[in-house]
């Protein structure tokens, strides 16, 4: 088959619901028509996790083009896929009349990769979906600048050429670990890809076995509405780890307390205490800038350190206080004891330095979670909705000076960036910094924003060293049915827990 051919995901219905009808039974999940696959929607909603437990190769490319293609089109056209690379995966099992070519030679280098790519494009072929294996061709940081520098536009300008409008490819790529190179290879494949295709999702494989990860970056034959960044590694400044960090982690949150739940968003003391442990001793001091209702900073005390907070909330200032109290309750710690070794101050991040209490104050760790831009203000979220109907707070302040309530993306960027240079002035020599934050969505775009301050912050005009990231990966929250039967849109439960040095 060559040449354009129409784009017919708006035809169709699910197989489960085809299934039904022919046996004369009512479909038992009604719903919108399947315009993108064959899949019951119970199984559409297992792919929608933005992390998954890597077993396979033949069963990532098996769930891969069953999710982004189905067997057949309404005209009886079947579709086709083009997957390269994969030279250690098997035989996977693809069902119905789907056609696969599959090239396993020529993912050795990019230049390969961009003539196999070129060859099809050259016979005028299309394709329902494409999956590109680039673990071997991006291998080193040479490689790596190489690509971003000189062959990234080329190369998504073939797999759009390549894609039939509006559908969806895959490029699989590693995150490096290790002491020699640590530069986030996928960060700067996916930023590098605006220009030609629209950045649609990442998804992140957890290979256990070794503690390492490698990422699926899903692009969609569209225009991206954020600009293209050509980010080398020359563009991150990089130190050593104290000690080796984990990939990623799964803490169990337990039940918040009533009073926790005023805060709309609150991270697991278990996550925390991990970072404590590897990057502080007791009798340390422990800055959190955004305390929140002070999670961080009871974590801190709980394993013999010091901690000190600053809130803009005045309802969150008295909701950490109580929970100070209740933790550390008299009889174990008198209350001027307590005082001096765990406090929070209300006050503005954007204006540590003029807060009287923590003048000439040295932390030798920081950690907090900015708010998320301001994706708490969308109204029509499921979260949102059930927090209204338990009357609590769905943001953090009516305060205009909150960064939260900031419309503007670039405005809020620049807001982040400058808390963390004032917390760089607090911070000891030594000191680290984790940042606890995630991508997310907004008006159906892409927003990188834990790419994009890691990449502020760690730049060559930034004020630390980047030192790693480990995943927060949130296996216990429910995953929500988005896009079901018209588009991949993926449910991101995992968090970047960015860890940088203080650069002297």
């Amino acid at each position: 088959m060559s040449g354009k051919r129409v784009d017919e995901m708006k035809l169709g219905r699910s197989s489960e619901e085809e299934a039904h009808r022919a046996d004369g039974a009512k479909p038992k999940r009604p719903g919108p028509p399947n315009r993108m696959n064959d899949l019951p929607y119970r199984e559409w909603m297992k792919f929608q996790k933005s992390f998954f437990r890597h077993e396979s190769w033949d069963r990532l490319i098996s769930e891969c083009v069953h999710f982004f293609t189905k067997s057949v089109w309404s005209d009886g056209t079947p579709s086709r896929s083009l997957l390269v690379g994969f030279e250690e995966a098997g035989q996977p099992e693809i069902s119905g009349r789907r056609e696969v070519e599959w090239y396993r030679d020529g993912s050795r280098s990019t230049s390969r990769l961009i003539q196999k790519l070129r060859s099809r494009a050259d016979s005028a072929e299309v394709y329902d979906f494409v999956l590109v294996d680039m673990r071997d061709a991006l291998h080193d940081p040479r490689a790596v600048d190489e690509f971003i520098a000189d062959s990234s536009t080329t190369f998504f300008s073939l797999l759009r050429d390549l894609l039939v409008p509006g559908r969806y490819c895959g490029v699989v790529v590693d995150m490096p670990e290790g002491p020699e190179y640590r530069f986030p290879v996928p960060w700067a494949v996916a930023l590098s890809a605006r220009g030609q295709v629209r950045l649609r999702d990442e998804k992140i494989g957890l290979v256990e076995d070794d503690d390492r990860t490698f990422y699926t970056l899903y692009f969609q034959a569209d225009d991206d509405r954020r600009s293209p960044q050509a980010v080398t590694s020359n563009g991150l400044q990089v130190s050593k780890a104290p000690i080796p960090l984990p990939a990623w982690l799964m803490p169990k949150s337990p039940p918040r307390k009533r009073a926790e739940k005023w805060h709309p968003a609150k991270f697991p003391e278990a996550l925390i205490e991990t970072f404590l442990l590897a990057f502080t001793s007791e009798g340390d001091l422990v800055l959190d800038p955004m305390a929140g209702t002070g999670s961080a900073l009871i974590a801190a005390r709980q394993l013999g350190r010091k901690g000190v907070g600053v809130e803009l909330n005045p309802d969150f200032v008295g909701i950490a206080r109580d929970r100070f109290y209740e933790s550390f309750p008299p009889m174990l710690y008198p209350p001027d004891e307590l005082a001096s070794t765990l406090r929070v101050f209300e006050g503005d991040a954007t204006r540590l330095r003029e807060i009287k209490e923590l003048q000439g104050l040295r932390a030798q760790y920081c950690v907090t979670s900015p708010p998320y831009w301001s994706v708490l203000h969308n109204r029509g979220s499921e979260y949102q909705r059930g927090r209204r109907q338990r009357d609590l707070p769905t943001v953090y302040s009516t305060e205009s000076r909150d960064i939260g309530n900031m419309q503007d993306y670039d405005e809020f960027l620049d807001a982040v960036c400058g808390i963390f240079s004032g917390v760089g002035d607090m911070l000891d020599e030594h000191g680290l910094l984790t940042v606890v934050v995630k991508n997310l969505k907004r008006k159906h775009v892409m927003y990188t924003l834990a790419w994009d301050l890691a990449f502020r912050l760690c730049g060559p005009g930034g004020d630390y060293d980047y030192v790693g990231s480990t995943l927060w990966c949130q296996d216990d929250v429910g995953i929500k049915p988005f896009a079901v039967g018209t588009h991949w849109v993926s449910n991101i439960l995992h968090h970047y827990c960015l860890h940088m040095a203080r650069r002297s």
